[in-house]
């Protein structure tokens, strides 16, 4: 039923959100340091593969919202860490877009003074702080006169959310804008950005963690939608009165095959990552695309098991708040993301065949 609303709402519902804080899986990504849990890599994609197989639009904001706070907490400096963070209270949210997307900040004697807009800031409607990254405007009074852009952590009191977001697939997740309007942080709370290694959280944040959060929504997608589709149509031709389809039964045969071997090779791909980041401190680009590729296959393993629908749907199965239908638009809509382009396929292609990335 939350799921149905928050196809109307485009949010998730309170109750879930509820949930998602009092059961600590908001907290699971972040650093020790600051009262997280810090949980491996691995299972961090089974969480959210979980919450992913329950509803899409759920497991998308959580992954985000999660990873976003996660990510902001390894890099905070540490005279930000008391007000971000207080000891005793509630694990603060934290949402963010990575990228500058034109806006300019500008250094001021009192701190860094914000006045921007960044797009898809997922979370944003639910957080207690955003980060403002832009391109430093001048070195006059720049702490770090030689930084290029730079990174401010802005309470909810001071950013404005702008609702304008209104998706096909991944309805709920509470995608949205978030505004800055000419507000001065606090020098405490400004750091050059990207940094140059974690802060906190050792190892964990040593390397980009986005193809695993990927990797976990589209297999939690497609075993949701999978094992929603195998009951609708054991139920339905589970008796002698219906002729089951041609094909339909083999198709479901090597629609649960794919996913259980896609999964396989995600479990192996992210702990190849996570050993080589526990024994060297980073993880090289030729193995971080690697696991992009298996994130993109997945997704196009998930794309085909949800569209099921389409090849052996009946009536029952178009209606818009089906989960089946929602899980082929969600799985459409994740495979949009920057992150899961196919020339995630391309780039490992290339690794295999010898050929420089940059030479496409």
């Amino acid at each position: 039923m939350g799921a149905d609303a928050g196809e109307d709402t485009r949010l998730v519902g309170a109750e879930v959100m509820q949930a998602l804080r009092e059961t600590g899986l908001l907290a699971a990504l972040a650093p020790r340091e600051v009262g997280g849990f810090q949980v491996g890599p691995l299972t961090e994609m089974e969480l959210i593969e979980a919450v992913s197989a329950v509803d899409g639009s759920t497991g998308w904001l959580y992954w985000a919202l999660a990873g976003s706070t996660a990510r902001a907490a390894s890099m905070l400096p540490a005279a930000a860490v008391g007000a971000v963070f207080p000891p005793g209270g509630p694990f603060p949210l934290i949402a963010f877009q990575e990228r500058a997307f034109g806006n300019t900040v500008v250094p001021t004697r009192a701190g860094l003074r914000v006045d921007g807009r960044w797009p898809f800031g997922t979370g944003a409607a639910y957080a207690d702080w955003v980060l403002a990254i832009g391109r430093c405007a001048s070195p006059v009074y720049c702490p770090w006169p030689q930084a290029q852009q730079l990174a401010a952590v802005v309470p909810a009191s001071q950013f404005e959310v702008v609702d304008c977001w209104d998706g096909a697939g991944l309805a709920a997740t509470g995608t949205v804008d978030y505004r800055v309007a000419d507000v001065v942080i606090p020098w405490s709370r400004v750091w050059p950005y990207p940094v140059e290694a974690p802060v906190r959280g050792g190892a964990h944040f040593s390397f980009r963690r986005a193809a695993i959060k990927h990797l976990g929504f589209a297999l939690g997608v497609a075993k949701g939608s999978i094992e929603e589709f195998t009951a609708h149509a054991g139920h339905r031709y589970g008796g002698a009165s219906r002729r089951v389809p041609d094909g339909l039964v083999a198709q479901v045969a090597r629609s649960r095959l794919a996913v259980d071997a896609a999964r396989s090779l995600g479990v192996e791909a992210v702990t190849r990552v996570w050993r080589e980041a526990s024994d060297t401190g980073a993880v090289a680009e030729s193995s971080y695309r690697r696991l992009r590729a298996v994130a993109r296959y997945a997704s196009e393993v998930a794309f085909e098991v949800c569209a099921l629908v389409a090849r052996y749907g009946d009536a029952r199965l178009v209606g818009r708040q089906h989960r089946a239908q929602r899980a082929l638009r969600d799985i459409v809509a994740g495979c949009a993301h920057a992150e899961m382009s196919s020339l995630a396929l391309d780039e490992f292609g290339r690794d295999l065949l010898g050929v420089e990335v940059l030479g496409r």
